[in-house]
């Protein structure tokens, strides 16, 4: 049984077909960053297999659609892969739901350091250096409408220590039964470990977040096993922006001019935090007073954007804010809710509805009939449970702003 020490990078979900979304307007000087940010954090990947020096690389799946790449997809990856393979480093590839072995075109021949595994029961493949077994990898690519099936999966009768390849979700407990060294997981876009030591179970997240809400650190992972079977985990950065949610708060008393001064002062911490880093900013104002109104009703957001993408939009790096809301929070003195008015009977019924949700709410009652054969209608229907209470919040503060005198009111 060996016992040797070796390292790999695991990447997975690199998705080469998808560009960056949820932005209403990329600007001119950043379209380029967002297209090729895809191919640009995976060549990341395979750099680091290289910097690192790794003993060979893992890919768990959802690497390229080939069939949305064009001929640019599969060409990079050869190239990369030839890069690589001129290392002697050796490519560990399982296919996922968009990548499973079928897909791949038949005209490009992927590099001879390339194992490509096939769909179904997991192959083994045995990692040599200087001729003796180091570590057995077990891989399968995934199919659709085939969930992982865990008890494909076994741990080397002899004791060498053994790593699963493969793409999809599973119960961690029914993972740790297989007394596998270490799970090479894929199907999950957030960096994640399922449990660690003396096994492991692993996703590595993808190497580009591609929506705003795909905040924080996105990249692979270097993997390394000493002869006493530790396994330590490290992340590595592939990303090439990144996303921010950066929430700011105001006080009753706070001016344009002071929140101006706290958006300015956050900014200016985000680029000196990230360097090197272009930066992608969604604000959320919370808090109370004047302010919230006058960026909920009137042009007040869209001036501090544009005032923040003038001063820190166009930089090296760039610090581009995307948008600016306010919290969608019921942000509203207590004894509003009880008063026998218009507006008293509004927030009642938002409270009724925020406390006691329902398992789904139709819009399409309150839509013209002219939208209800289109896709606003299939859209007027909301069953998750957070995004109906951030509607509803967002409801009863635009039905507080309307239905609120103007001057001061107890």
């Amino acid at each position: 049984m060996s016992n040797r020490p070796f390292r790999f990078v695991h990447a997975a979900d690199l998705h080469l077909e998808e560009v960056p979304r949820g932005v209403a307007h990329v600007p001119t000087h950043l379209t380029d960053l967002f297209l090729q940010s895809p191919y640009r954090a995976a060549e990341r990947v395979f750099d680091a297999a290289c910097s690192e020096h790794a003993d060979f690389l893992v890919i768990s799946g959802d690497l390229l659609d080939a069939a949305r790449t064009g001929p640019r997809g599969p060409l990079f990856l050869v190239e990369q892969c030839e890069k690589l393979a001129a290392r002697g480093i050796p490519v560990y590839w399982a296919g996922g739901l968009v990548d499973p072995p079928e897909a791949w075109p038949p005209s490009v021949r992927l590099p001879d350091n390339v194992v490509f595994f096939p769909v179904g029961r997991p192959e083994e493949v045995i990692f040599n250096r200087q001729s003796e077994p180091v570590v057995r990898l077990l891989g399968a690519s995934r199919t659709q409408g085939r969930r992982l099936r865990p008890n494909e999966y076994a741990a080397e009768p002899g004791g060498l220590f053994t790593i699963a390849v493969t793409h999809g979700g599973a119960d961690p407990e029914s993972l740790k039964r297989r007394e596998i060294g270490y799970w090479a997981l894929g199907g999950r876009h957030q960096r994640q470990t399922l449990f660690s030591g003396p096994e492991a179970a692993h996703y590595p997240g993808t190497p580009q977040g591609r929506s705003p809400s795909d905040t924080g650190q996105f990249g692979c992972t270097l993997v390394e096993v000493d002869p006493r079977r530790t396994i330590r985990l490290t992340p590595i950065t592939t990303h090439v922006f990144r996303w921010h949610a950066e929430q700011v708060d105001v006080g009753q008393s706070d001016t344009r001019k002071d929140l101006e001064t706290i958006l300015r002062q956050r900014i200016e911490l985000l680029g000196q935090a990230h360097p090197a880093v272009d930066s992608m900013i969604s604000w959320t104002v919370s808090g109370s007073g004047r302010l919230l109104t006058a960026i909920r009703r009137g042009g007040l957001a869209d001036e501090l954007v544009e005032m923040l993408r003038k001063e820190y939009g166009f930089g090296q790096p760039a610090l581009w804010s995307l948008t600016l809301e306010a919290e969608a929070a019921i942000c509203v003195p207590p004894p509003w809710f009880e008063q026998e008015t218009v507006r008293g009977d509004f927030l009642r019924m938002i409270r009724d509805w925020r406390e006691k949700p329902r398992a789904e709410i139709d819009l399409t009652e309150y839509l013209p009939e002219c939208y209800l054969a289109g896709w606003l209608s299939a859209a007027a229907t909301v069953s998750d449970e957070q995004e109906l209470k951030r509607i509803l919040a967002e409801a009863a503060m635009l039905g507080v702003d309307l239905l609120t005198p103007e001057g001061p009111e107890s």
